[in-house]
């Protein structure tokens, strides 16, 4: 049976990261992150969370908007002349 509640070593073992890479990734809020719920003082994330998460990333539903101004091509010599 597979568990509904997570903690870091199983969430770091779903994404392919090191568990000190998810817990200074919550620290400093990480977009890549799934969002996560304390229970007491653990951190967890539950795994339906967790993949609906992962294709919505696949997906590109959670991309950051760019800072900045948009950019333009630069003129090139034909539209010059």
């Amino acid at each position: 049976m597979e568990q509904e509640v997570i903690h870091i070593p199983e969430l770091a073992k779903m994404l392919g990261r090191s568990e000190s890479s998810i817990r200074s990734a919550r620290q400093v809020g990480a977009s890549w992150l799934p969002p996560f719920f304390k229970q007491g003082s653990r951190i967890c994330w539950r795994v339906s969370t967790v993949r609906k998460f992962l294709q919505e990333y696949e997906q590109g539903l959670h991309v950051q908007a760019k800072s900045g101004r948009k950019r333009h091509a630069p003129p090139t010599l034909a539209s010059v002349r």
